[in-house]
């Protein structure tokens, strides 16, 4: 478990470095406008989405009042189409999408629900785009399709649908969601798991990092739904196989490679005793290597380590789903040295170290986290309290 009554001093550190950043994103008075980073010239909706839980992480929504959440939900709910999908292009507004035209907006739906589900509001729309989901062959099937050698691509959109799937359960009460997972999505999944590293698709070529990254994509569900997660001693060993020399797991930093590894950390050391040692180490590396993304002035966090210089950068790929695509795109980013902070590491540092505070005692990140279940990122195999 992560919560923990008694706060340390390095969470409140992480929580005035996040909140700090996060009001220096504000816009104006509008409740839920802020840019995701400084370079912005207005608020954005990934700004309202990542603000939504870092404040959340911190307890901080609390602070809103009832009727400044719901404009910020309306914010959020101005962007649900035609059958429930989200989209932040215009033209979908009236668009409906069936599901096969599902990919490009998949990572946008889940962001737009996680927001939702942390504002504790419910989308306006039914999610009528899900309903051939319920049927578990279907569901089996959609989750073959995906070209498994790209494990990150496909594992984001295992864990968008996924997202959608608990959504139904949730906020409308469906009520054999569990069973079409159980039945349609979890066999699936299970053939796709490689036995050999612990990890989803690096039987069909994906590397092993590329691996790490689709499974903690996947493993959400799997802790969600309380399924078995098998090859537990093989996913230690590529997991700290995945560790770079500096305690990073990207090169020079990032903020959503570096959180996969605090995320797979913490839930082996609750899942098995294996290599336990060697997994305290891994954390330990981690904690030194994270502090190396703490801004120098208090306001969030760096996008790359601050020992690090541009032409040591490998800039993180990201894969984007085009109309009529059958396969991501593969987008690089990051590279930028005028951009240094951006609103998602003010979540994802925060988080790791929070998971990081599971592994070890005494990291003084201990504290009263307050973690989403329905926002899969945040969602690990112990339950937390109820806040």
């Amino acid at each position: 478990m992560i919560y923990n009554k008694k706060a340390g001093a390095g969470y409140y550190q992480l929580r005035d470095m996040a909140i700090s950043f996060v009001n220096a994103m504000k816009v104006g008075d509008e409740p839920g406008a802020y840019k995701k980073e400084a370079c912005e010239t207005g608020p954005s909706t990934y700004g309202a989405y990542h603000a939504a839980i870092i404040l959340s992480l911190f307890d901080e929504l609390k602070n809103f009042s009832s009727s400044d959440i719901d404009r910020w939900a309306q914010r959020i709910n101005s962007l649900q189409c035609a059958n429930g999908y989200y989209s932040n292009h215009p033209e979908d507004k009236q668009r409906e999408r069936g599901i096969d035209r599902l990919d490009p907006v998949w990572h946008f739906t889940r962001g737009m629900l996680w927001t939702l589900y942390v504002l504790g509001r419910k989308p306006e729309k039914e999610l009528s785009f899900m309903e051939p989901f319920l049927n578990k062959e279907t569901m089996y099937k959609y989750v073959k399709s995906y070209d498994w050698s790209n494990s990150w691509a496909a594992g984001n959109q295992i864990c968008a649908l996924s997202t959608a799937m608990l959504a139904l359960r949730d906020f409308y009460g469906v009520p054999y969601v569990d069973e079409v997972l159980e039945y349609g999505m979890f066999p699936a999944l299970e053939e796709l798991l490689d036995p050999e590293t612990g990890y989803w698709g690096c039987q069909f070529g994906a590397n092993l990092l590329n691996g790490q990254f689709g499974t903690i994509h996947v493993l959400p569900t799997y802790f969600a739904q309380a399924w078995e997660y098998r090859f537990l001693d093989k996913s230690v060993d590529s997991t700290i196989k995945c560790q770079n020399a500096d305690g990073s797991f990207w090169p020079c930093g990032s903020d959503c490679p570096d959180f996969d590894g605090a995320y797979m950390l913490y839930n082996l050391s609750r899942l098995t005793d294996y290599r336990r040692e060697d997994i305290e180490k891994a954390a330990k590396l981690y904690i030194g290597h994270a502090k190396q993304h703490f801004a120098d002035d208090g306001v969030g966090f760096y996008i790359h380590r601050k020992d690090s210089k541009p032409e040591q950068w490998i800039s993180r790929p990201h894969f984007i789903w085009h109309e009529g695509e059958n396969r991501a795109r593969e987008e690089i980013r990051d590279e930028d040295p005028k951009r240094d902070k951006i609103m998602l590491g003010s979540w994802f540092y925060p988080l790791s170290l929070a998971l990081i505070s599971g592994v070890l005692p005494d990291t003084g990140f201990e504290g009263p986290w307050r973690l989403t279940r329905g926002c899969l990122h945040e969602c690990n195999v112990d339950l937390e309290p109820e806040i």
